[in-house]
């Protein structure tokens, strides 16, 4: 009886915690002031399940549209803002705005120089690996790339015969066999893993996982639960996140294989830059960089090519720039040899492959790459931050004052699809808006790799990926969409996703 009884007081006591908590967050919050669905004010559910939904970012700005504000309240003590002129403030390079730790604590990758969210501890992360992944580690990284991409080529040929090929997922593996080669030394098989096409366990676990991420996010007992319950029990309650495991349980096998191994690549390599760290730290930041790196890529890669072949002009130009890349039969060099040489060589197996790394260079820059990373937008949507104590002035939009402790943040999709900045036509595809000296003054809003102390760390990899492998495929196939039918659904999960039938891309050789 007395145990009864003190259950239901329990009960009683958590059901007017939830009333009251729920009448101050909607009448007496300091947010109150700002403007937004009355769901989102009483509680975080509203924002759960919004995250959820296929494309949260394209909701919020049509709410901004419907409340004629700049300030949106997404949740009881969060933010939604649309003003673009604050993104330095927020997250600039002198900004002192940190992260919002439960949101990053939902990656369940703890301490990454993704996820940390004590500065000083960034910092000294970040310092670690800062040399892998600049200019110079790039030019070590760039016959691994270049080898991938090869044998994503030789792979379209065998297919190209049986019919359209999902270059979506063909791309994924591609970065992803890159990705694994920077975080833990080693290829994973992807590319050939299926005979008869691209799929493979690694994006089963991967597309399955990341539909679990607003789960950790917003139920943190649940990934308190997983760390400690048998794997097997994971997999029952919930095959998601089991799937994410399976891609754990290869970084942890990564981790000894590194150990064992008796040779070291040539190539950078994150647990050799991690060697002072635990072996638990090295899985998380493989983990981070390989889950962060490689998706992203794949789908600006996607969103890329979709326009290239829906718009004839575009695809003239670019071949007229690719076809006058000289080529050389010799065999591949080091990036090291090609900058003294000014080549990147072929391939003897009837790659044509771009020469001079000058040519390539000026290809980097090409606008097109550049508006394919500024539509394409990898990460479209929040990265949360708090407001600081510490700050001399108010924090101020619309017009009012934002208090400290308020979590805030300027998406991606609301600074790339600003009317005021790219003009009428900022949801289009447009390369020549990135040609001629007006595209200075646009570099403050492209936002594709954040800005400041917490800029993306693969800021040089991506593009490069990008960049040769849209030279390698216009070099040597005709490619063509049968119809829109042949595009698949855009999914925000964090990166951006293409749902089935991914890219279906009819490829004919051209030499």
């Amino acid at each position: 009886m007395t145990f009864v009884f003190g259950f239901s007081l329990l009960t009683v006591g958590f059901f007017l915690f939830r009333q009251i908590t729920t009448f101050y967050n909607a009448n007496l919050h300091p947010l109150c002031k700002f403007p937004g669905p009355v769901a989102a004010c009483r509680s975080e559910t509203w924002l759960y399940q919004m995250t959820k939904s296929d494309f949260q970012e394209e909701n919020f700005g049509k709410l901004h549209e419907k409340y004629n504000t700049q300030a949106l309240r997404i949740g009881p003590n969060e933010l939604h803002i649309s003003d673009v002129n604050l993104y330095k403030v927020i997250y600039g390079q002198s900004s002192p705005f940190p992260k919002y730790a439960p949101f990053y604590e939902g990656f369940n990758t703890p301490h990454t120089v993704f996820a940390e969210c004590d500065p000083l501890l960034h910092k000294q992360r970040r310092r670690m690996l800062n040399p892998l992944f600049s200019r110079v580690g790039l030019f070590k990284m760039e016959p691994v790339i270049q080898q991938k991409i090869k044998m994503l080529v030789e792979k379209i040929r065998l297919l190209a015969g049986n019919g359209p090929v999902n270059v979506y997922d063909a791309f994924r593996l591609m970065t992803t066999e890159v990705i694994l080669q920077l975080a833990f030394g080693r290829a994973g098989g992807l590319i050939e893993e299926d005979q008869n096409g691209f799929r493979s366990w690694f994006l089963e676990g991967f597309d399955a996982a990341s539909k679990s991420i607003p789960d950790l996010q917003y139920q943190p007992w649940l990934r308190k639960l997983i760390n400690i319950i048998p794997q097997t029990l994971v997999y029952k309650l919930s095959p998601e996140i089991g799937n994410l495991l399976d891609i754990t349980k290869f970084a942890e096998d990564s981790v000894r294989h590194w150990q064992k191994s008796e040779s070291r690549p040539d190539h950078p390599v994150v647990f050799e830059a991690l060697e002072t760290v635990d072996d638990a730290e090295k899985v998380t930041e493989g983990m981070d960089i390989l889950i962060a790196g490689a998706d992203t890529t794949a789908s600006t890669l996607t969103t890329g090519l979709i326009h290239i072949l829906t718009d004839s002009e575009i695809e003239r130009r670019l071949l007229e720039e690719v076809d006058l890349l000289p080529t050389d039969e010799n065999g591949q060099l080091s990036l090291q040899a090609l900058e003294k040489s000014e080549y990147l060589v072929g391939h003897p197996m009837g790659y044509c492959a771009p020469k001079t790394i000058e040519v390539l260079t000026r290809f980097a820059q090409n606008a097109t790459v550049k508006e394919a990373l500024r539509v394409g937008m990898a990460v479209p949507g929040r990265l949360p931050r708090v407001v600081p104590d510490s700050l001399t002035e108010p924090f101020i939009v619309d017009g009012k004052v934002v208090p400290p402790g308020t979590t805030v943040s300027i998406s991606t999709y609301t600074m790339h699809t600003n009317t005021s900045i790219w003009g009428p036509d900022a949801r289009n595809f447009r390369p020549d808006r990135w040609i001629g000296p007006q595209s200075k003054g646009l570099e403050q809003y492209f936002c594709t790799f954040s800005k400041g102390a917490r800029m993306c760390i693969g800021q040089n990899l991506a593009p490069a990926e990008i960049i040769i492998a849209l030279a390698y495929l216009l070099r040597n196939f005709k490619m063509s969409l049968r119809s829109k039918s042949d595009i698949g659904a855009k999914n925000d999960r964090f990166t951006l996703q293409y749902e089935a039938p991914g890219l279906q891309v009819t490829f004919k050789p051209r030499y």
